[in-house]
């Protein structure tokens, strides 16, 4: 069946009859940011994430909103969030820099 082909070719692009983790990532970041035009987007999706209106995101709202790999890809690649004065605010971690970075690479 060619459209269950096109699955696999998207799930498991090097056909060795396993989905690692990084491709779980690649494939639902895809699905995810099909509709997506900018930095700009990813920030609101995680705007809607936390309570409240603030520029970081912390660890427990990551984990009740994401599946575990997916928290866990976010904390593993977004820097502490440090705030105006320079102080790092605990168990929080800056999804801007994070979203632009993301737009650069």
């Amino acid at each position: 069946d060619p459209e269950f082909q096109a699955i696999l070719d998207m799930v498991d692009p090097n056909r060795d009859g396993h989905v690692s983790l990084q491709e779980y990532m690649a494939f639902m970041i895809s699905r995810e940011t099909e509709n997506v035009q900018s930095s700009s987007d990813v920030e609101q999706a995680f705007r809607a994430l936390t309570s409240g209106d603030k520029p970081y995101i912390t660890a427990q709202e990551l984990y009740a909103n994401l599946t575990k790999e997916q928290a866990d890809y976010c904390i593993a690649r977004m820097r502490p969030y440090i705030d105006k004065s320079g102080r790092p605010v605990p168990d929080s971690y800056d999804f801007v820099d994070f979203t632009q970075s993301m737009f650069i690479n």
